[in-house]
């Protein structure tokens, strides 16, 4: 069926088409090819492919764009106008991600149509060595709010492969939140679980030895944030607005904006390993550059956090100044004061953050997001959602001295949501604030717009083992998905590091609890365990928590599949970082090629699985470039260790 589908696209496409009506855009080393062609109905298809050294490969098959506003459709009868062409280089600088300093080249095309009621919109596509993103941009200008009633963008992959993708949530009192477990190696074109509302940006895929990734960028406050329709029938994946349900029915669920207008970014990311993927940086390369001049005063870090081991912790002016303790003896920079600080039972939440500012820690205060569409009780909350009240909340806590917020239950994509994360994030930089969103939507490039946007939850992070009891069996596979789909679009708070046997005790060993702090990228590592558990640990392994990079220079996918194990190597300074995590229940053997580094010799320190899951190994050799190690992993195991020059 599929095949008649795209015989039929291509021929209606063709039957019309000159060669006005087709057209070839490549990446700038000329290995990616996308070709867009207009049928004599007007329609706009794209297809993509990319060419290795004996093959071209399709990746991306006939796929529709175009959209609908109320005043007319621009999916159709459209009537090609002119193109424009232009190639560009970029350097940027991210304060936070898996690069610091990112380089790239771009071809872009810009065509501009008119629709039958003599309407203009432009359809723009970069073209990256690694992917490409189109957008939809309308130039006209207007005071009179147009809205977009349907989008008619979807992304063809071949049906033959697999793929990875996250239930987006059913609506509830605590979510959307894509805080479902991602579904590993289906078929593609599976439909999303009857009970959930379609699947969620990121999903990745596995097709004619290929690897894509599918999602967008950009999210500038004229658009909702959007996911994947339910049914992907012949792995046809298509855009879906947020659920009307979401923010207990308020709002709108469909774009409106003045014109001009720009839609997101739609992105596809691909190349013949995971290492494209896992090493891309498209989504900032499409985020509007930063509206911080100068982001010198914030500071990625490392935070403790008393709430996960005590959850009425955060009431306690004596149990926070314990923690802040425990950053100061760990060398760390930040201490969260979590949920219901407002309700101190031993004083005033300011007796905490003078605490800590004497000891020269950061401290982060925690909010609810509020408003009538938000039911979670735990505070303080409404604090966020007034712009009024907001503003002078920031003042206020910036005078006290705090340097961070944590800013949770949004539970929804809806545009009017969109709008409040980015007003939080202006006030926030207004007062030189970071933040933190928990409980909220995917990053979308927000970290090099707004690099005081250090981190986001958006994922089933390490906290479910105080209240999911199917989490143990799930995590270490869990874990192992992540770093090729969630965390390849931005930061990623998934609270690492847990030793204690919470509610839900873990099933991982503590070398792959351990090396959860370097596999999962995040600008402020909010550490979760006790604080006793932090200073107990051997020597070395406690070392390494005191050095833990939150920033990082570069990125290298050494091996791995999603589902099964993945290692990598990250580079902060002139020391590498490396580590590995096993999802299988069995013992596995790795070998991990050194061929990254640079001449000279250099120092490997390992902290491995020791003979129990609770145990740990400390290795140190000498080590050269193209060197590889051989080692063991523990069912549900891990490592993780430093390669320094010697």
């Amino acid at each position: 069926m599929k095949n008649i589908i795209i015989l039929i696209l291509t021929a209606i496409v063709m039957a019309g088409c000159g060669k006005l009506n087709q057209w070839t855009l490549k990446s700038p080393d000329g290995n990616i090819m996308v070709t867009l062609q207009l049928s004599e109905e007007g329609e706009l298809i794209y297809r993509a492919k990319l060419f290795s050294e004996n093959r071209s490969t399709n990746f991306i098959e006939p796929s529709q764009l175009g959209l609908d506003r109320s005043d007319g459709a621009f999916s159709s009868g459209l009537r090609f106008i002119s193109a424009h062409n232009e190639s560009f280089s970029e350097t940027y600088t991210l304060t936070t991600g898996k690069k610091r300093n990112i380089s790239y080249e771009v071809n872009q095309k810009t065509f501009l149509f008119n629709n039958q009621d003599g309407r203009a919109i432009e359809v723009e596509f970069r073209m990256f060595n690694d992917g490409f993103g189109f957008r939809y941009h309308f130039p006209d200008s207007s005071e009179e709010s147009h809205k977009i009633v349907k989008e008619i963008s979807t992304f063809n992959l071949p049906d033959e492969g697999t793929c990875w993708s996250q239930p987006y949530d059913f609506i509830s009192k605590y979510t959307p939140a894509y805080e479902t477990y991602y579904e590993r190696s289906m078929p593609i074109g599976t439909p999303a679980p009857d009970d959930k509302n379609g699947w969620s940006f990121p999903t990745t895929f596995h097709t004619n030895d290929l690897w894509v990734l599918i999602s967008e960028s950009n999210l500038d406050g004229t658009y909702p944030a959007s996911h994947l329709e339910q049914n992907c029938d012949e792995g046809v994946y298509s855009i879906r607005f947020p659920e009307k349900e979401e923010a207990l029915g308020m709002y709108e669920t469909q774009p409106e904006s003045i014109l001009p207008w720009a839609t997101p970014w739609r992105v596809v990311i691909v190349g013949e390993t995971p290492a494209t993927l896992l090493e891309s940086a498209i989504i900032t390369n499409l985020a509007d550059p930063s509206r911080i001049d100068d982001p010198s005063w914030i500071k990625p870090g490392r935070a403790a956090w008393s709430w996960w081991s005590d959850s009425p912790s955060p009431q306690f002016v004596k149990e926070q100044n314990r923690f802040t303790d425990l950053a100061v003896e760990m060398g760390w920079e930040y201490n969260l004061i979590d949920a219901d600080w407002n309700n101190m039972k031993d004083g005033e939440v300011t007796d905490a953050i003078d605490y800590a500012v004497r000891k020269g820690i950061r401290p982060i205060l925690w909010y609810n997001s509020g408003g009538d569409h938000n039911e979670v009780e735990m505070g303080p909350r409404d604090r966020m959602w007034d712009p009024g009240v907001r503003a002078d909340e920031f003042r206020q806590i910036a005078e006290w001295g705090v340097k961070g917020v944590k800013v949770d239950f949004f539970q929804s994509d809806k545009q009017v949501i969109i709008n409040q994360y980015l007003g939080i994030l202006e006030e926030a930089a207004r007062n030189k604030i970071t933040v933190n969103f928990h409980g909220c939507t995917l990053p979308r490039g927000w970290n090099r717009t707004w690099p005081n946007m250090v981190t986001l939850e958006a994922v089933r992070g390490g906290e479910t083992y105080k209240f999911g009891p199917e989490y143990p069996q799930n995590a270490p596979w869990h874990n192992t998905v992540l770093p090729f789909t969630r965390n390849v679009v931005g930061p990623m708070d998934y609270t690492p590091v847990m030793f204690t046997h919470h509610e839900y005790p873990h099933i991982t060993t503590y070398a792959h609890e351990l090396a959860t702090s370097v596999i999962f990228e995040s600008g402020i590592v909010h550490l979760a365990d006790k604080a006793e558990v932090y200073l107990g640990l051997p020597g070395k392994a406690r070392q390494f928590l005191q050095k833990l990079p939150a920033v990082w220079d570069d990125i290298k996918f050494i091996d791995g599949y999603p589902g099964s194990h993945i290692i990598l190597a990250r580079k902060s300074g002139t020391t590498w970082y490396i580590a590995g995590l096993n999802g299988n229940e069995r013992e596995m053997a790795v070998s991990i090629n050194l061929n990254f580094l640079g001449e000279g010799n250099y120092i490997l320190e390992l902290i491995k699985d020791g003979e129990s899951e609770e145990s740990f190994i400390f290795d140190e050799s000498a080590v050269q470039n193209g060197d590889k190690i051989m080692m063991s992993l523990l069912p549900y195991g891990g490592f993780t260790g430093t390669i320094a020059v010697e």
